[in-house]
C-alpha cells in the first residue's frame, strides 16, 4: 500500500484493557471499505502491556503499525506524532476507547468536498450523547467549551471531541505548529486552523461515555492553563 486514502490515528496510554477491542473493530471496518486505509497506534509511554498486546494482535495485519516511545508525553504529542507519521490523503484522530465509533466517519466524509477539516461534535444534537457523563463532568465539559469559544473566538460548539478528520494538506500546515502536548491541544489545533485560513466544519456524531475514562477533573482544569498559553501564543503571532 503506497499511499492510503485514510489514516486512523489512535493515541494510547495504558490502554491494554480497551484498545484491542477497538483495533478489531477498525480492522473489520477497513475490510469493508472500497478504499485503502492504515491504522497508526501511538503508544504514549505506556507502563502496562499495551505495546506487547498490540504487537501480538497486529503482527499479521499489514496496514496496522505501532509507534512507541519511552516516556509519557501527552495525548496531544501522541496525536501529532501519529498525524505526521501517517501517509493518508485524509487522517482521522479518534479515541482508543472507541467512544465515537469508526462508523461515524461517514457523517464527516459527506463534507470532504467542502472543508479540509471536519470535526465531530457531541453538542450539535441533543441525542448525540448516548450514555451520559457524571453530572459534574457534564457541567465542567459544557462550561469549559463555552469558555474556550468565548476566550479564543472558536466557533465550534465542541472543541474537545476526540473525533476529528483532516486532509493531508491541513495536517502538514497545522500540526508542525502545535505546541500543546497534553489535553488542550484540540483547541490549539482549531486556533491554528483559523489563523491559517481553514474553515472547520462541525458535524454531530454519536458519543458514548466509556467507564474508566482517562479524562480526570484535574486534566479538565489543566486544560484551562493551556487555554491561557494558546491565547499568549496568539498575541505573539506564533501561529
Amino acid at each position: 500500500m503506497d499511499k492510503p486514502y485514510l489514516s486512523i490515528i489512535l493515541p494510547a496510554f495504558n490502554e491494554e484493557k480497551r484498545l484491542l477491542d477497538t483495533l478489531i473493530i477498525l480492522k473489520a471496518f477497513l475490510e469493508k471499505q472500497k478504499y485503502d486505509g492504515e491504522v497508526i497506534i501511538v503508544n504514549d509511554g505506556s507502563t502496562d502491556n499495551t505495546r506487547k498486546k498490540v504487537n501480538e494482535l497486529i503482527k499479521t495485519w499489514p496496514n496496522f503499525k505501532i509507534v512507541s516511545y519511552k516516556n509519557n508525553r501527552g495525548k496531544g504529542y501522541a496525536v501529532k506524532t501519529g498525524m505526521l507519521a501517517a501517509k493518508g490523503q485524509w487522517r482521522l484522530m479518534m479515541d482508543s476507547d472507541n467512544s465515537t465509533d469508526i462508523s461515524e466517519i461517514k457523517k464527516l466524509q459527506k463534507y470532504i468536498k467542502q472543508s479540509e477539516i471536519i470535526v465531530g461534535s457531541r453538542y450539535l444534537r441533543k441525542d448525540s450523547i448516548k450514555t451520559a457523563q457524571p453530572l459534574f463532568r457534564r457541567f465542567i465539559s459544557r462550561g469549559g467549551n463555552l469558555l474556550i469559544r468565548l476566550f479564543l473566538g472558536i466557533k465550534s460548539k465542541d472543541t474537545q471531541c476526540g473525533f476529528k478528520l483532516f486532509s493531508e494538506k491541513a495536517v502538514l500546515d497545522i500540526f508542525p505548529k502545535q505546541t500543546i502536548d497534553r489535553w488542550g491541544f484540540d483547541m490549539e489545533l482549531l486556533v491554528i486552523a483559523r489563523k491559517n485560513g481553514y474553515k472547520v466544519k462541525e458535524v454531530a456524531v454519536d458519543w458514548y461515555n466509556v467507564e474508566n475514562s482517562r479524562v480526570t477533573n484535574f486534566m479538565t482544569f489543566a486544560t484551562l492553563n493551556d487555554l491561557w498559553i494558546i491565547k499568549k501564543n496568539t498575541w505573539a503571532k506564533k501561529y
